[in-house]
């Protein structure tokens, strides 16, 4: 057992912890309220329904009148409604209110009566503040201090104080601070078609649809689409941002070269609705550009307009196989002489792996993934027209002859391929596309390795009949 006096020590030493912790929670607390009692202002930034801001900008001056929206509406809580009527981001404002709120002098100047000595007979900058209840809150700022630490305030009837130039940049944002840059916004699983028109591109015009979860053009012609690069340019429609607005108007649109436009595209909605982009002329890195949704001419940095400018060969599909194993049915593989048909097996329970038989070798399952895989990552370096004459005599004898049929009773066309090395090029020619595609000389001879390797066994078979056939003659 404890001694009496070991428990006075450990009362004693909870003691004298209970009471550093109260001790500390004391002078932090006081600390707080010899803050709060320092700040010029004292609300809470959520009771503020108006804002007014007035600047002088370029020796022009500016005034920004922004409003509280009702909580009902979606969207942005406030709104611009001088000089411009368009949402404002929500972050710029609230970094101002929790600013003005936390205001605390770094000097009071009591009785200073000079005001023109720090800028603040005719200040450059205003605020104020309104509550939804009660009197406003004005600040004006006026001059820089001698080293730039600081700027001079005077809250109104109050003291010249100094306050910290951290602080200066969030009280005073300008209007394109201020304002909403949303040119376009939609969502792109409800869009059902995509139109790109350029002006110096061939062809002109390149129209999209959508059809169940892929992309296909259907003008000029109709092709597969890169779904990968379709959905690059819808991201970048459907959150399109500006990022200056030279004009407030669509007045005067030559100037911005929107007259003539470089390029056009049309969104059209499950709904009906129908949403227009137009880009005009190129300037110290932005382009011009006008939307359906929006009234003023706004720039776009050139990186966003090169992906709104996608042309035919960028949105139609590079790929030479789209082959979802799930989906495949019998393949039939063809090589130098030697041909077999591989059959789909029944997938067993409880495993993903997928398998097919050669139905002249039973029990001999073979797996195709390989081959699916060389095939679904081939891209065509270029296409060629299908009556291209050193293509076509390529052709006109394939090396390779693959035909996948789909699974079931899908309805869909089985997928023919002819491919064929000449040189230091490799053609395949498609079922699914017109055009004759080239492609890298080593994917072709990846694909080439792995049929001769499924081909193997039913060439030991033909060797063995055949040399059953001489024993027995």
């Amino acid at each position: 057992m404890f001694k009496r006096s070991t428990w006075i020590l450990l009362g004693l030493a909870v003691a004298a912890l209970l009471g550093y912790f109260l001790f500390d929670n004391f002078q932090q607390l006081r600390q707080q309220q010899q803050a709060e009692r320092a700040r010029l202002f004292h609300f809470a930034p959520d009771t503020i329904a108006r804002i007014e801001i007035r600047q002088q900008q370029e020796g022009e001056p500016e005034e920004i009148l922004l409003e509280r929206t009702p909580e009902a509406e979606e969207g942005s809580r406030w709104r611009i409604i001088r000089p411009i009527q368009s949402a404002a981001l929500d972050f710029p404002v609230e970094q101002l209110l929790n600013s003005f709120s936390r205001l605390t002098p770094q000097i009071t100047l009591e009785g200073a009566e000079d005001l023109a000595a720090f800028g603040l007979d005719k200040p450059r900058h205003q605020i104020a503040l309104f509550p939804q209840e009660g009197d406003p809150y004005r600040l004006d700022i006026g001059n820089d201090n001698f080293d730039g630490s600081g700027f001079y305030a005077r809250p109104e009837g109050g003291e010249v104080v100094l306050l910290a130039s951290t602080q200066k940049g969030s009280l005073l944002p300008s209007l394109l601070a201020l304002r909403d840059k949303t040119l376009l916004r939609f969502d792109t699983a409800a869009v059902k078609s995509l139109q790109v028109q350029l002006a110096e591109a061939e062809p002109e015009v390149v129209r999209l649809e959508r059809q169940e979860n892929t992309w296909q053009i259907v003008e000029p012609r109709e092709l597969p689409a890169d779904d990968l690069n379709v959905d690059r340019l819808l991201n970048t429609l459907s959150r399109l941002q500006a990022v200056e607005f030279p004009a407030e108007t669509k007045a005067e649109l030559a100037p911005y070269g929107l007259e003539k436009p470089s390029a056009q595209l049309t969104v059209k909605l499950k709904d009906g609705k129908t949403l227009t982009v137009v880009l005009g002329a190129e300037k110290e890195g932005q382009v011009y550009v006008i939307t359906s949704e929006h009234p003023a001419v706004a720039t776009l940095l050139t990186s966003t307009a090169d992906i709104l400018r996608s042309d035919f060969e960028e949105l139609r599909d590079h790929r030479i196989a789209r082959l979802n194993p799930n989906q495949v049915g019998p393949v039939t593989l063809e090589s130098q002489g030697e041909r077999v048909t591989l059959n789909p097996l029944p997938q067993e329970k409880g495993s993903l792996d997928l398998r097919w038989e050669n139905p002249e070798q039973p029990g001999q399952p073979v797996n195709l993934s390989s081959l699916f895989s060389s095939l679904n990552a081939a891209r065509a370096k270029e296409f060629l027209p299908e009556t291209d004459p050193d293509a076509q005599k390529a052709l006109a004898e394939p090396d390779l002859k693959l035909t996948f049929e789909a699974k079931g009773e899908d309805g869909r066309d089985p997928l023919r391929l002819s491919l064929t090395s000449a040189g230091l090029r490799a053609y395949v020619q498609s079922s699914y596309q017109p055009d004759i595609a080239v492609i890298d000389l080593s994917t072709f001879n990846s694909v080439e390795t792995e049929v001769n390797r499924l081909l193997e066994g039913k060439a030991e078979e033909t060797r063995d009949q055949r040399g059953g056939s001489s024993s027995g003659s």
